[in-house]
Parts: C-alpha cells; structure tokens; sequence
C-alpha cells in the first residue's frame, strides 16, 4: 500500500504529461482560448498592482493618513474609497495630458517625417551620383549600388504594407480590446478595495492545505516577489519618465529636430533594463542623420551623456538593488524572455529571474544547512 501510495501520483503525472505532449496543438489551442477567457482578469490585476503603488503613496502618512486628515471622521472611515477615487483621478489625469500634449506632437513629428521620405531619397541619389563623378566609379558598382538601395526601399515598402495590413487586423479587434480594458479597471477596483481580504484569504487556504512551515515558506516568498516587482516595475517606470522629459528638455535646448518622437522613443525604450537604452539610440539617431548628420552626432553625444548621468546619479536613486541578481543575470534574463516572449518578455524577465534566483538561492541554503546537520 505504501509503495501504491508512492508511485501512483508519478505514474499519473508521466501519463498527463505524455497525453500532453502527443496533443500539444489542442493543448495550445485550449490555453490560447482559456487566455482570452481570463485576459480581462489578467489586465485587471496588471492595473492593479501598478496602481497599488500610487494607492499606497495616497494612503501614507503624508497624504490620506496623516494626523489632520484622520481626525476627520468621514476621511478616517471612506479612506479606502477616498485613496482609490484619488489614484485613478491622477492615473487618468496623467493620460489625458498626455494625449493632449504629448500624442499630437508625436504624431506631428511622424508626419513631418514621412512627408520628407522622398526627398531624403533624392539627397542618397544626388550623393550616389556626386560619389561616382568625384571616384570615377565604374557603371557596373554604382549600378549595383542603387540595386542594394532599391533592395532596402522596397524592402522598407513591404515592411510599411506589412504594418498597415496589422493595424488593419488590430482595429478589428479594437471593440474586444477595449472591452477586455473596461472590464479589467472594473475588476482592478474591486482588488484594490479588497485587497488585505484577499490576501487574508488566500493566507488561510495556504495554511489550510500546507503545512505550517510550508506555509510560511510561500507566504515569505510572495511578499519578497510582490515586492521585487513592485520596486522593479515603480522604479522603471519612474525612470523611463525622467528620462523622457530630461531627453526631451535636452534636444529642445540644442534645437535637435523630432524632438517629441525621439523622446518618447527613448523613453519607452528605456522600461527595457540595460539593453533598452541602446535599442532607443539606433532607430533615434536614423531618423535624425536623415534630417542633419551633424545635429544626429550632436544627439548621439547628449544621449550617451545623459544615459551616463541616469546610469550614475538616478537609476541608483530610483531603482537602486531592487531586483537582487547580478548584470549578467538580468543581461540573461533579458536575452531569453525577449527571445521566447519579444518585448513583454524583455520586460517582465528581469523581475521573473530574480523570482526564480530568491527560490534557488533558497533551496540551495536548506540542502546546506541539512547537509551540515
């Protein structure tokens, strides 16, 4: 009976895992569906852990819960009702200035950019024909010359057709999105009110279930994963918008053309540890060598600069040793995630790996300890 005891769950388990592998392509099929099902739920607990954030900061003792405040009877007893009104009000705050401000620049700056597409061809033209004249190129490699060229344009147009065939089929599914959106940020205030609940709840099935040091084992490894991602995706964020609006502030005072798209760019790029920075620089510097060689070497030194002072002075400040591991681990973290999940993957590996580190570390530090008894 014993023996019975031991081996049946292995035994059920190969066999799952056998069944599955011989129908992976329903097995993807059932958790691709199952996603879509449950993405609401998953957006909503995306908005509202980023949330908690700035609901905690509103419910500090500098805010909500300070002395003056709590003395007011109708503050002290709707203060969870109070902080949550009060963070989504700043969230959609922050994003209607953005598109007032922000957006239409952008799109300013885009259109700008591809009004002059095809006097930027002209000037690789002129140049291509001032190269031969001055070398006395033969016809033959010039010829080939403007082949590569014509390769890379339509290269370029396919890839433009491409993307416009994809905003096509993603403005399909605009009414699903924004449904799955609606639904989420319903679903994330009913998180954010009940959150200490849920947890509670969550404790009690734990401690239900487990034994009590195995219990405690999950519970302290869910605090310091809640609060690596929490310092990890606060600070990136922080991060990326201080050096956004540095950048920004940066080509304005240097008259650097694109400066809204740039920045953004960079900004956006930078949520991206370690190689986010290099990824914003490439496509950036391009766009302006294709207005001015000399003002895209002006912005290449200004940006290596600046990243130099946010490497030195602000990601220390804001960030600091939130996620525990070292560069090469994040670096790994990185080249994984992106290569199995692309940006998402990029983004949320790094929080992941140091996850995944703190449970080995973990494991290794027990069997050690077991070891020396």
């Amino acid at each position: 009976m014993k023996t019975f005891k031991t081996y049946f769950p292995i035994v059920t388990y190969a066999i799952l895992l056998f069944l599955g592998f011989s129908n992976l392509d329903k097995v993807i099929a059932v958790l691709g569906h199952l996603l879509s099902v449950l993405m609401p739920l998953i957006i909503g607990i995306a908005i509202a852990f980023v949330l908690n954030l700035l609901l905690r900061m509103i419910e500090s003792d500098h805010i909500l819960n300070n002395k003056r405040l709590r003395s007011i009877h109708f503050v002290s007893k709707n203060m969870r009702a109070i902080g949550i009104m009060l963070t989504y009000t700043v969230t959609i705050t922050v994003f209607v200035l953005m598109f007032i401000f922000i957006v239409p620049q952008v799109i300013d700056s885009s259109k700008t950019l591809i009004d002059k597409l095809p006097e930027y061809g002209r000037q690789i033209t002129d140049f291509g024909t001032r190269v031969y004249n001055d070398l006395g190129l033969s016809e033959a490699i010039i010829s080939e010359w403007f082949g590569n060229f014509k390769d890379i344009f339509v290269g370029l147009s396919e890839f433009t057709a491409s993307t416009l065939i994809t905003l096509f089929n993603v403005t399909k599914d605009v009414t699903s999105g924004a449904l799955n959106l609606f639904l989420g940020t319903i679903f994330s205030v009913y998180l954010l009110a009940q959150k200490e609940k849920l947890i509670e709840t969550a404790s009690k099935i734990n401690r239900a279930f487990n034994r009590e040091d195995i219990a405690e084992g999950f519970e302290s490894l869910g605090k310091e994963t809640s609060h690596i991602f929490s310092r990890f995706v606060g600070g990136q964020l922080t991060e990326a918008m201080i050096l956004g609006t540095l950048c920004f502030i940066g080509l304005i005072l240097f008259k650097i053309p694109y400066a809204p798209l740039v920045s953004v760019l960079v900004g956006i790029t930078s949520l991206i540890p370690i190689v986010g920075a290099f990824i914003g620089i490439v496509p950036s510097f391009l766009i302006i060598a294709m207005e001015s060689p000399t003002q895209a070497l002006l912005f290449l030194v200004f940006i290596l600069i600046l990243q130099q002072f946010e490497g030195n002075f602000i990601y220390p400040k804001v960030v600091g040793n939130a996620i525990g591991i070292s560069g090469f681990w994040v670096f790994l973290a990185i080249i994984v995630g992106g290569g199995l999940f692309g940006i998402l993957g990029m983004l949320l590996g790094v929080p992941l790996m140091a996850v995944a580190y703190t449970i080995l570390r973990r494991v290794v530090n027990n069997r050690l300890k077991e070891k020396q008894m």
